[in-house]
C-alpha cells in the first residue's frame, strides 16, 4: 500500500502544513506528496517535494487529472487530493480514511457538501470558450465518459478540497472533469462581462460558474458509479472537521469558521 498526497498548488500559504506534510513523508516511505501546480510555487515548495507546474486550465480538477496522468500510480495506491490552503489539525484523519475504505466506503470527503440534483442537459448560454456557448454541462465532459450523463441524478458532492479515494477507484470514474478542450485560465483584466481586475470566466464575475460545474461533474459520477451510499465525510459540517478546515480562496470564512 502507498499513500499518494497530490495538492493543487495555487496558494501556498501554510506553510506550518507543508512543514508536517514533509515531515511525514520523511517518516514514511509509504507515504509520497506530489504538487500539481497551476502557477510557479516558491523555494520552500520546491526545496522539499517533488512538483510540476502544469498549464492553468480545469481548476483543482485539472490540476488533479494532469497529475494523475504524469504520476506512476498502482491501483491500491491511496489517494488524497487536497487543496494547498487547508488547515490540518490532526493527521489521523490518514488512518480514519484508510479505516473507512476498508469499510467498504469509495470517496471521502472532509466536510460535508450540500446535495444537488444535477441535471446533465442545462445550457450554459455563455461558455468558458466560445465554443462552448449554448452547450450543456454533459458537453464539459470528456467523451469517453459522457454515456454516463443520461439523466437528472440526485447527488452527494464532495468539495475538491479534501478528496480521499483509491487510485483504481479514479481510474473507475474516468479521472477528473472536465474535457481537454474546456481548459482554459481564468480572465484577470477588464472586459465586457467584468469591471473589475480579478479571476473571472467569460460571462461570470468570479470563478464560482465553472469552479462549481466541474467538481459536480467529478461527483456525478462517483454517484452513478459507486453509488451515494459509498461516499461518506470525516464531519457533517461544512468545510470543517476536528481533522482539516478547508480554506475558502486561501481565506478563513467569516460565514463558515474554523472550529
Amino acid at each position: 500500500m502507498k499513500i499518494q498526497f497530490i495538492i493543487t498548488g495555487w496558494h501556498f500559504n501554510q506553510k506550518e502544513c507543508y512543514n508536517s506534510l514533509y515531515e511525514l513523508k520523511k517518516e514514511n516511505e509509504i507515504v509520497d506528496v506530489f504538487w500539481s501546480c497551476h502557477r510557479e510555487p516558491p523555494d520552500y515548495i520546491k526545496n522539499k517535494f517533488n512538483w510540476k507546474v502544469f498549464y492553468n486550465g480545469g481548476e483543482e480538477c485539472g490540476s488533479y487529472d494532469q497529475a494523475i496522468n504524469y504520476l506512476n500510480l498502482t491501483d491500491d495506491t491511496i489517494c488524497f487530493f487536497l487543496h494547498d490552503d487547508l488547515i490540518i489539525k490532526d493527521f489521523e484523519f490518514i488512518n480514519i480514511c484508510i479505516e473507512k475504505l476498508q469499510n467498504g466506503y469509495k470517496v471521502i470527503g472532509n466536510g460535508r457538501d450540500y446535495p444537488d440534483n444535477f441535471d446533465p442537459f442545462k445550457i450554459t448560454e455563455i461558455g468558458i470558450k466560445e465554443q462552448f456557448d449554448g452547450k450543456m454541462f454533459k458537453d464539459y465532459v470528456k467523451s469517453e465518459n459522457q454515456y454516463l450523463f443520461d439523466r437528472k441524478l440526485p447527488i452527494l458532492k464532495v468539495r475538491p478540497s479534501f478528496i480521499c479515494i483509491k487510485y483504481e477507484d479514479v481510474k473507475a470514474i474516468g479521472g477528473f472533469e472536465p474535457c481537454d478542450d474546456a481548459y482554459t485560465p481564468p480572465i484577470v483584466k477588464k472586459d465586457e462581462w467584468c469591471d473589475k481586475d480579478e479571476p473571472h470566466y467569460r460571462g461570470t464575475k468570479g470563478l464560482g460558474s465553472f469552479g462549481n460545474l466541474f467538481p459536480a461533474l467529478v461527483c456525478y459520477k462517483m454517484n452513478k458509479i459507486f453509488g451515494s451510499d459509498k461516499i461518506t465525510y470525516l464531519s457533517d459540517s461544512y468545510v470543517d472537521s476536528k481533522y482539516v478546515y478547508e480554506c475558502q480562496r486561501g481565506n478563513i470564512s467569516d460565514v463558515h469558521p474554523m472550529t
